[in-house]
């Protein structure tokens, strides 16, 4: 059946020479893609459910903030090698058992943490949580991109970074809350997520079109990098950058922002690092069809423009100004983070998609754990506002060198029709 373009080119396969459409027929896996993607979203919450607890565990378990980074560092430190197994294992057996086996170690790590007597627990919960973050980035993505109904990467692509910054964003913001106004702030929060981790285990187990390939062995390898480097290398470091800008707000803004405020509320932290995630997912579903270098390019600037306005929140010690440059950070998130994943799914061979995307996903968080740890250290040689305002500059200037790179595979994207 042949249709004018003026109908839904979503679902189309258009030739541009003739002006006319074949309809995508749609396949049958709309459940499961569903599936996937609430499962997605809940794992990601887990990961930042601590974010506001950790002034808690600070006073409960009388930390120094530099403990408390190496607590963050932990999951980023079980996330980045288990990627580059699990990748290659997906695309070898399949996404469902990788899945399986995501939301298993994850009811682990969260339990561990959740009746964790000290800080040696807490950081072997999150190594868990991180083990089991890093079986299911890579081989989500994939899958979001494999079971989509109408084959539409693009819509894959936003789905998938939707659901991953939806869930970072949920996390802090329901943890806050059920800190600040109900009892046991360091269990509930835990005992919630394990009762939605429980629920997304039954649901994966009945999905159907992410089972076992078949069609390709499994071993470990080096890194899989896409014949398209140049694009490879500045999608990952535009997503390195934000990533790193994200660990800011999720280990050491709520601090930063009580101490300005001169508040105890648990739930103003929570709020304040929801506020940047959660203005990225808008921002996602506002502009997701846009060319993705347009997106990266667009995102980067507004990282740098939110990033001098919590520099001047240091000087100035106002809210208005942190919330203010909360939202442009999220603009900035939002849009190269899923610029970035656009790439990377248009750029990454079907029979390497998990690997490829796994690679992606261990070089953005490798920047998510080093610079954090770094900014702890600094936190506790100098002051939080000091450290605070070092780790702004190194990302600014990272950033200003990236563009560059980013813009420069511009007219290469733009000119290749399989990447449009």
């Amino acid at each position: 059946m042949v249709y004018n373009k003026e109908d839904d080119e979503n679902n189309l396969n258009c030739n541009d020479v003739d002006g006319l459409c074949e309809l995508h027929h749609p396949t049958p896996n709309r459940r499961s893609f569903i599936v996937v993607t609430i499962t997605t979203l809940i794992l990601l919450m887990g990961a930042t459910i601590p974010t506001p607890l950790y002034g808690i565990y600070r006073n409960e378990f009388a930390l120094s903030q530099i403990s408390i980074t190496l607590i963050y560092a932990a999951y980023s430190v079980g996330v980045v090698p288990t990627l580059f197994f699990f990748g290659p294992l997906g695309d070898a057996v399949g996404r469902k058992p990788l899945l399986i086996l995501a939301v298993v170690i994850s009811l682990i790590g969260t339990g561990i943490i959740g009746l964790a007597p000290g800080l040696e627990w807490l950081i072997i919960g999150r190594l868990a949580q991180g083990v089991g973050i890093g079986a299911v980035l890579g081989n989500a993505t994939a899958a979001l991109v494999e079971l989509e109904t109408y084959g539409n990467k693009q819509r894959a692509s936003q789905v998938a970074s939707m659901a991953l910054l939806g869930g970072l964003g949920l996390g802090p913001l329901i943890a806050g809350f059920m800190a600040q106004y109900l009892s046991y702030p360091t269990l509930l929060p835990y005992i919630l997520e394990i009762i939605l981790l429980l629920i997304v285990l039954i649901l994966v187990l009945t999905i159907k079109g992410a089972s076992s390939r078949g069609d390709t062995g499994f071993h470990i390898r080096k890194p899989t990098i896409p014949k398209a480097k140049l694009s490879f290398i500045s999608a990952s470091l535009a997503s390195a950058i934000v990533l790193a800008m994200s660990g800011l707000y999720f280990s050491l803004a709520p601090s930063y922002v009580q101490n300005i405020l001169s508040t105890n509320n648990i739930a103003i932290g929570g709020i304040i690092s929801s506020t940047m995630v959660f203005t990225s997912v808008l921002v996602q579903y506002i502009l997701w069809d846009r060319f993705p270098i347009r997106l990266e390019l667009f995102g980067l600037l507004s990282v740098i423009i939110g990033l001098i306005f919590i520099l001047l929140t240091s000087t100035y010690h106002s809210f208005a100004l942190f919330i203010t440059g909360a939202v442009i950070s999220g603009i900035g998130f939002g849009t190269t983070f899923m610029g970035a994943v656009n790439v990377i799914n248009r750029i990454s061979p079907e029979d390497k998609r998990g690997d490829v995307s796994s690679s992606f996903y261990a070089i953005s968080y490798f920047a998510l754990g080093i610079p954090i740890i770094g900014l702890g250290i600094a936190a506790q040689y100098t002051n939080l506002f000091s450290a605070v305002q070092y780790f702004i500059i190194v990302i600014i200037i990272i950033t200003l060198i990236t563009i560059p790179l980013v813009f420069k595979q511009y007219n290469d994207l733009e000119n290749n029709a399989s990447l449009k």
